[in-house]
């Protein structure tokens, strides 16, 4: 087993013959993703609280101390981290047993996936429905953000384009890997119905 710590360690043609003979390799594409998922949370709770709670919630203080809610954010983002390390293991694993492809090609094109559907996504009228926005969003954003100023503050303070690629990397994310690289065609009507569902439970 080689897990790629380092962007770029390997070339593609090594990763390919590696796998050839036998390595489970995963590449930094996919190995590396928590260094986005973390710097988008901490970009997050700059966009969220206003500059006082800033330097009283995430910022070292006077007396060299870290504040409470800095180090249960920082939990969060690695519990996060580590859930989507998960889903992207299992896509992956279920992936390259059912088609074949090695995992170094289906790394990439798990990430044009979910890329691609979260760019179709921004163009539907999803976002418009309220109570699916808020139970997406609630699902999305970090619950200690959410304790600590609601949902309400953070939809009005955080620049709306931001909002929305949450929005719709959350559900890209998470519809790719449950369903795979080449879903069928009812694939993400049958995904989105268990979130109408729930957003019409939670009014």
């Amino acid at each position: 087993y080689v897990v790629e710590g380092a962007n770029l360690f390997f070339t593609q043609d090594a990763r390919l013959r590696l796998e050839k003979a036998g390595v489970h390799l995963f590449k930094d594409a996919s190995a590396n993703k928590g260094g986005v998922t973390s710097s988008s949370l901490e970009v997050l709770a700059a966009l969220s609280l206003t500059d006082d709670e800033f330097g009283r919630l995430m910022c070292k203080q006077s007396d060299g101390s870290l504040p409470a809610f800095y180090q249960e954010y920082v939990a969060g983002v690695q519990n996060a981290i580590e859930a989507n390390a998960a889903r992207e293991f299992e896509c992956l694993w279920n992936e390259s047993k059912a088609t074949g492809k090695s995992k170094s090609v289906l790394s990439d094109d798990l990430s044009v996936a979910i890329v691609e559907l979260r760019k179709n996504l921004e163009s539907t009228t999803l976002w418009d429905n309220v109570a699916l926005r808020h139970l997406i969003m609630r699902e999305a954003l970090p619950a200690r953000l959410l304790k600590e100023i609601g949902l309400d503050t953070i939809l009005a303070r955080v620049p709306l384009n931001y909002l929305k690629a949450i929005f719709g990397a959350y559900l890209a994310s998470h519809f790719v890997y449950e369903y795979g690289t080449s879903p069928s065609q009812f694939a993400f009507f049958e995904f989105m119905s268990r979130y109408y569902a729930k957003a019409d439970t939670a009014v």
